[in-house]
């Protein structure tokens, strides 16, 4: 095979490489932002849902956790109207 050839195929494979390496570490994090996304909008709902007084505690398989405590009605600082 002709080096020039040899080098040139070469060069293209491993910048293919890197593309396809690039175009899954985009898909991978698109992927993560949409599920991030969905658990969010699943705690803003199960928060919604609680009574007052309630406790919710969330350990993740990350070990970060989330806890939320939602006061009683007469707890909550009063709203100031502007």
């Amino acid at each position: 095979m002709d080096p020039l050839v040899a080098s040139t195929v070469m060069a293209a494979s491993g910048v293919g490489v890197r593309v396809t390496t690039a175009v899954c570490q985009y898909l991978r994090l698109r992927w993560r932002v949409r599920h991030e996304q969905a658990h969010r909008e699943t705690l803003v709902a199960l928060a919604r849902s609680l009574p007052e007084g309630s406790r919710f505690h969330e350990v993740r398989g990350d070990g970060s956790s989330v806890s939320l405590t939602l006061p009683q009605q007469g707890d909550r600082p009063a709203e100031q109207e502007t």
